[in-house]
């Protein structure tokens, strides 16, 4: 094994965004997609992209690198198979097993923040297949 390179120890050092700051980006970001989309009502001053946001940073604060590249994996999974039940059960079963013993607090709003409301899993599954059926695969639509 090799010792860690300059530029290793720069990635890790690497200053993440505060808080304030992805907000703002994230804000312009949607603020800006309004703008681009007139005659659609995106509800922006329900600011309902925050508590999205705020469970990113969750995760990055609580969840050591390597823990969270693994939950990270889960998901890329879960959206993979497009949220299909049995997809969402084993997402699930697996976050449970990486967060539960050390991590409850992380779980509690994975459960909240993902897991809580099956049918819209279920509706988002449905609707996935649909454009897959239409020939939007990959969101080329």
């Amino acid at each position: 094994m090799s010792a860690p390179t300059t530029s290793d120890a720069a990635k890790s050092e690497q200053k993440l965004p505060s808080r304030e700051e992805q907000l703002a980006t994230m804000t312009a970001r949607v603020e800006e997609f309004q703008k681009q989309n007139p005659s659609a009502d995106f509800k922006l001053e329900q600011k309902w992209w925050v508590p999205s946001l705020d469970f990113g940073i969750l995760l990055q604060d609580a969840l050591p690198q390597e823990i969270n590249a693994e939950f990270g994996a889960i998901f890329a999974k879960l959206f993979q198979d497009k949220f299909a039940p049995e997809a969402v059960a084993k997402a699930r079963k697996q976050s449970r097993e990486l967060l539960q013993a050390k991590y409850p607090h992380v779980l509690e709003r994975v459960e909240e923040m993902v897991f809580k409301n099956e049918a819209q899993l279920a509706e988002l599954h449905h609707h996935l297949q649909g454009v897959d059926s239409i020939g939007c695969a990959g969101g080329n639509c």
